[in-house]
């Protein structure tokens, strides 16, 4: 089998690999690509594995999970160990911090009347560290609500101000297609969207019909629109033999 071209890892071998599960963490809907180091596991073991921001509990819930590209297999996250006892409190008592604190801070938000929407409590495995992801129209002191967390769970608090469409990425739920939402699964950035992209697809512009749970207009109204626009920039003759 060839190498890939036209990136970074062109050359570099392409030979499927199946030392690699598929990790599922909290509520997420796609797996995340996993590197055992050659430990045996199996479909519903709980791990430890390494991500951006320290390491995380999951469940294994692909095995294997064959990989061929190379630039997925650089990208795995390192899978650390299997959960032991401590492992599984440390995360059951993470869920309850994140549903406390939720419930905590946005009654802090509503007491100090912060304008501000707060969406998700992050908190990390050992318990000494959260983010909280909120939404703002504009800029919030948001110090004494800091200081009111960090003085209830004794752990430090990084407060993270998203976007509408990061929010719905972060929440996650079900689109008018009746599938996940993209932004909650697989799509990684998020491109400008406009109204003539709905109008090019001949699309009814009820903001009902085209808009997200963001509130904003839909991702997908990009992923056919280059298709549309070379279609009506054809020369009439092509369009009428089919090319």
């Amino acid at each position: 089998m060839g190498g890939c071209s036209g990136c970074s890892f062109a050359g570099q071998s392409t030979e499927v690999e199946d030392s690699f599960v598929g990790v599922r963490f909290d509520e997420e809907t796609n797996p995340t690509l996993c590197s055992t180091g050659g430990k045996l596991l199996a479909k519903g073991d709980r791990v430890v594995v390494d991500l951006k921001y320290g390491p995380a509990h999951g469940r294994v819930v692909q095995v294997p999970m064959p990989v061929f590209k190379p630039c997925q297999k650089s990208s795995a996250r390192k899978l650390l160990r299997l959960a032991n006892d401590t492992d599984r409190k440390n995360y059951d008592r993470k869920v309850r911090n994140e549903l406390n604190a939720k419930r905590f801070g946005r009654e802090r938000v509503r007491q100090l009347g912060l304008r501000m929407k707060l969406s998700k409590v992050d908190f990390s495995l050992n318990g000494k560290s959260a983010r909280v992801y909120f939404t703002a129209e504009r800029r919030v002191d948001f110090r004494q609500l800091v200081r009111d967390l960090r003085g209830r769970f004794s752990a430090q608090f990084r407060l993270v101000q998203v976007g509408a469409r990061d929010e719905a990425g972060l929440l996650g739920g079900i689109g008018v297609c009746g599938r996940t939402l993209c932004c909650s699964t697989w799509l990684s950035d998020f491109k400008p969207i406009s109204i003539q992209m709905a109008k090019r697809q001949n699309l009814s512009l009820n903001p009902s019909k085209i808009s997200g749970q963001c509130g904003r207009l839909l991702c997908c109204l990009a992923y056919e629109d280059d298709n549309y626009k070379k279609k009506r920039e054809a020369p009439l003759s092509q369009l009428s033999r089919g090319d």
